[in-house]
């Protein structure tokens, strides 16, 4: 999660107990990272107030002009000089996890170099670590202490009438839980037991039996709730997960082995969702009051909720006394989830832990898509797909129509038959309006008037012929059903009823220009569909849309 914009606390202090605000995400491909502003102090009155303020929260004294606070840090330093950075993200294509190299000494590590700044400040699916950190090598020095000796036992018996059952009954889809997981009373009281990885953690059946139960990679739930009775005789691990546990973890299964759904329950408690899966913990119920200041109660929350893996960040909202834990690894926010659920910090506190929504911060919706982004890219890179711009592609699912062409009742093609129908060239005029066309390059204007002259008279001649040859050939019914119909469509109307010589003889292009018959055999009619006016030769025959030589128009 990103950070929330927190309202001063009126008391007399003018500290805020937020120093850095994100004001956005930059960087190269594989390479992003967060830009801080720190607050700004009223000239005025001396409040300290946060970088998105543009008015002092005390005396309302606009925010000075020019004003630049921005966190210098060796990143960004770089990103503004315009220097290369050698170190860059990469994501395991088995695993999809990111981890960092440097591609001038070839050097691969886990930790996040100081070199790269701060991770995007929502990293989306792919946790990125905390800049700077060296946690993962300490969980792995842990690890490998913890395996050197039995699992402890939490306790040497199990009162079933104090817990309640999870997972073992019938799934109810209406309320989307298991039937014996309906105790709503648990979240108001305090936990009565909880795990202490210093001297509970250990070796069990889980780490010392054959490969194929190492391979299952589930650990003990009642060992993250403190009461594992089992101890080295369990079949599940009693430690944290590591990266490579998480690497084993299949996406449908959680680490305790428990089926995640495709979406998260509506109050977002529960196992979690496979389709849209959470590294942030929604942590509630903390007693801010409890605490010196909120310096402390951050202090409390780093140390209480690092104890189970890698935090990438810890964001909290003090005037809710909420706080946003996100981890570098699915299945350690899993684990943290299940060990602090009910449990306190350093006060009285009942902690309520849920599955946190997505950040509906504009600067965090941006670095997630950024960041997802980022990651898919490299991820296709790392698989040999090139990811480089190129030229416009039909989407893979799209299918080009075919194109519409007027057929004869044989199959064959109509402009074959009679090319005379077929579209004239428009690249001149195309030319002549201001475009640029291959046909008409460095034609001078004068040729293009003569030729644009020139192009009129065929389109004049075209939809003559076409309107004629069009009603001929509906005429002697070559065109198939589909194709007279986009004829009519398009000016043919032989196809609908006429007046009764337009049905003996229609309109023919055989007759345009004839001169051959008397004058006086010449009529002219109407065409009930389009309203045109055509001639028809009452001794040869003929039709034609034209005005024969010779002939008065007459209205029959």
């Amino acid at each position: 999660m990103s950070h929330f914009v927190d309202e001063p606390q009126r008391t007399g202090s003018s500290s805020l107990p937020r120093k850095l605000t994100a004001v956005g995400t930059v960087g190269e491909q594989n390479q992003l990272f967060t830009v801080y502003e720190k607050n700004w102090n009223c000239p005025d009155c001396g409040q300290e107030n946060y970088p998105s303020r543009p008015r002092c929260f005390r005396c309302k004294k606009s925010k000075p002009e020019g004003l630049n606070n921005i966190v210098m840090d060796a990143a960004y330093e770089a990103h503004q000089a315009g220097k290369v950075n050698p170190w860059q993200e990469v994501v395991d294509p088995s695993s999809f996890q990111i981890y960092y190299f440097n591609k001038e000494t070839n050097v691969t590590q886990w930790e996040r170099p100081a070199e790269m700044g701060a991770a995007p400040v929502a990293t989306g699916w792919f946790g990125r670590g905390q800049v700077g950190s060296n946690a993962s090598q300490k969980y792995s020095d842990l690890n490998a202490k913890f395996l050197s000796r039995p699992a402890r036992k939490q306790k040497d018996f199990v009162d079933p009438k104090k817990y309640h059952t999870e997972g073992a009954n019938e799934y109810n889809l209406w309320y989307g839980r298991y039937m014996g997981d309906m105790n709503d009373k648990a979240d108001r009281e305090p936990a009565a037991d909880r795990c202490v990885l210093e001297k509970d953690a250990g070796y069990t059946k889980a780490d010392q039996g054959n490969a194929q139960q190492k391979g299952r990679r589930f650990f003990c739930i009642h060992f993250a709730h403190g009461m594992c009775a089992k101890g080295a005789d369990c079949i599940f691990h009693h430690r944290i997960p590591l990266p490579e546990d998480d690497r084993q973890c299949d996406e449908l299964f959680d680490i305790f082995g428990r089926s995640r759904h495709s979406k998260h329950k509506d109050d977002m408690s529960g196992v979690g969702s496979f389709m849209k899966p959470c590294r942030t913990l929604f942590v509630g119920n903390l007693l801010k009051s409890q605490y010196r200041t909120p310096k402390e109660l951050e202090e409390a929350l780093w140390r209480h909720f690092g104890e189970w893996g890698e935090l990438e960040s810890l964001n909290v909202i003090h005037r809710l006394s909420i706080a946003f834990p996100r981890y570098r690894l699915r299945t350690s926010a899993e684990f943290a989830k299940e060990a602090m659920t009910n449990q306190k910090l350093d006060s009285n506190e009942v902690l309520s832990i849920r599955w946190a929504h997505d950040d509906p911060n504009p600067i965090a919706k941006e670095a997630i898509e950024k960041a997802d982004k980022d990651a898919v890219l490299n991820l296709l890179q790392t698989k040999g797909v090139s990811v480089a711009p190129q030229a416009f592609e039909y989407p893979p699912e799209y299918q080009v129509p075919e194109t519409k062409r007027l057929r004869l009742e044989d199959g064959g093609e109509v402009l074959e038959e009679y090319p005379e129908l077929s579209y004239p060239n428009t690249d001149v005029q195309y030319a002549a309006a201001g475009g640029s066309s291959a046909g008409a390059a460095g034609a001078s204007q004068e040729e293009i008037d003569r030729l644009s002259a020139m192009s009129a008279e065929e389109y004049k001649t075209y939809y003559e012929n076409y309107y004629a040859q069009q009603s001929a050939l509906n005429r002697l019914g070559l065109l198939t059903g589909a194709s007279a119909a986009e004829g009519a469509s398009s000016g043919d109307h032989g196809s609908k009823k006429r007046s009764h010589a337009e049905t003996e003889s229609g309109p023919s292009s055989s007759a345009v220009g004839s001169s051959a018959s008397s004058a006086a055999n010449w009529q002219m009619y109407k065409d009930e569909a389009s309203g045109a006016m055509y001639y028809f030769n009452s001794e040869t025959g003929e039709s034609t849309w034209t005005t024969p030589a010779g002939v008065v128009p007459t209205a029959k």
